[in-house]
């Protein structure tokens, strides 16, 4: 194994990895616990077959090392988020890989306050893991374990009330895609059934189907439905919850750009200017920067990763921000990009108007953009310099005009391309270009 455990979101990689066996559980479990008393951990996991068999052991192994559980059971990632801090533990854990397929998994770690644990905590974490001599000697032996009973209903309590969410004026036909994932019984129990009239797609989850060709990696599946049902608005989450992107009227799909924009639009009319400007990524389409600057407000781009927009938002003391894969973070709510909350917001947005929902959605004209994405080892990209001189090179670099953006993937072993422009054949040549670079020097 690596000298590194994190990548962009947690600890992430094939559920036959070592990390996931009893020996090294029982590792990482020391290295979180730190020997501290009264160490007090929330836990909760998505739908994947190796979830519950990786959490079973992981509470057992924070167990005989002393720390007190709260088990919360099958949730999407942000109602951890809320519970880490609602019930005052120390650390909140879910295990999760997010969007990618069954045979992923990962554990995700949110400090007191609900946050992603920092960059400085995952290093001391990796550091006492990899520190940790061989040794099955236990810290203790007087760790206990307790269900959280109903955690949705405490959610949806506190959701609503900070909504002020009472009814829904206009009657909607709304299509949810669940993705076989964690957001399968919580978005039944916490869409009024008064006025809106839903119709869920992909949540029989088997262990297997979580994110299979389905879900927001797959928004064509649900302009499909949304046009055969003739619905008003779709919605399709992620595995764990955490992200959308919805379907209009039409079956245009609306990302995690557009759905900012509406957002950033809707709080800055009703907040009394507090509002002062949103966080996107390298990522973010250059319509929406120029959209936000527009309406007079600030715009900055951070890294990939909903902890990085997170991390800017709070150094910015920005109340919004998020990311065109649709993580969306409403900092006056909770510090958590959340699936639920935006798509209840959307909900709420579009209820209160009388304007179908494309015309709510139609702020401003994206430019073009092609992505791309190269598979690699990730022993190739380690000892290749080359390419990360490449990657260093292309970050926002400007090619007549056209955007250029290489990364790569903090959760999949890939390099991503993105190429954004006015002009689709300029873009994609350019794209096809730089996809056979990467290629040659792999």
């Amino acid at each position: 194994m690596n000298k590194k455990l994190f990548g962009t979101d947690g600890i992430r990689c094939n559920v036959k990895n070592e990390i996931f066996n009893n020996f090294s559980l029982n590792k990482l479990s020391k290295a979180i616990v730190r020997n501290k008393k009264n160490f007090k951990v929330v836990i909760g996991w998505d739908t994947r077959e190796s979830s519950n068999p990786i959490q079973k052991k992981l509470v057992k192994q924070l167990k005989n090392n002393g720390a007190h559980l709260f088990i919360a059971g099958v949730v999407p990632t942000p109602l951890i988020s809320f519970l880490t801090k609602q019930i005052g533990c120390d650390i909140g854990i879910v295990i999760s890989a997010s969007h990618n397929p069954y045979h992923y998994n990962g554990i995700k770690f949110f400090n007191r306050k609900g946050e992603k644990i920092s960059e400085k905590f995952e290093k001391q974490i990796e550091k006492n893991f990899f520190n940790l001599n061989k040794s099955k000697k236990k810290f203790f032996v007087n760790g206990s374990s307790k269900t959280i009973k109903n955690p949705i209903q405490i959610y949806k309590k506190k959701l609503f009330s900070k909504l002020k969410l009472n009814n829904f004026p206009k009657k909607l036909k709304i299509v949810f895609d669940c993705a076989n994932g964690s957001t399968y019984k919580i978005i039944k129990k916490v869409i009024p059934k008064t006025k809106i009239n839903s119709i869920y797609l992909n949540n029989n989850p088997d262990g297997r189907n979580i994110n299979h060709f389905c879900g927001s990696l797959y928004p064509k599946n649900l302009t499909k439905e949304l046009k055969k049902h003739k619905a008003d608005f779709g919605v399709s989450f992620d595995g764990d919850g955490d992200r959308i992107i919805c379907s209009d009227e039409k079956g245009k799909i609306i990302d995690g750009d557009k759905i900012l924009a509406c957002l950033v639009k809707y709080f800055s009319s009703i907040t009394n200017n507090k509002i002062k400007g949103t966080v996107g990524t390298h990522m973010t389409n250059a319509g929406l920067e120029k959209f936000i600057k527009k309406i007079g407000l600030k715009f900055y781009r951070a890294n990939v990763g909903d902890k990085f927009v997170y991390n800017e938002m709070k150094k910015k003391n920005f109340i919004i921000g998020g990311e065109q894969s649709g993580h969306i973070i409403l900092r006056d709510f909770w510090p958590s990009g959340d699936g639920v909350l935006i798509a209840l917001c959307l909900i709420k947005i579009i209820s209160d108007h009388n304007l179908k929902t494309s015309e709510i959605f139609d702020l401003y004209k994206p430019y073009l953009q092609t992505q791309k994405n190269i598979k690699i080892k990730d022993s190739k990209f380690l000892k290749n310099i080359r390419i990360k001189k490449l990657i260093k090179l292309y970050k926002n670099k400007y090619i007549d005009k056209n955007r250029v953006l290489i990364r790569l993937s903090g959760t999949e072993p890939l390099i991503r391309i993105l190429v954004e422009g006015n002009n689709l054949s300029i873009i994609n040549n350019l794209s096809k270009k730089l996809e056979k670079k990467i290629k040659n020097l792999l």
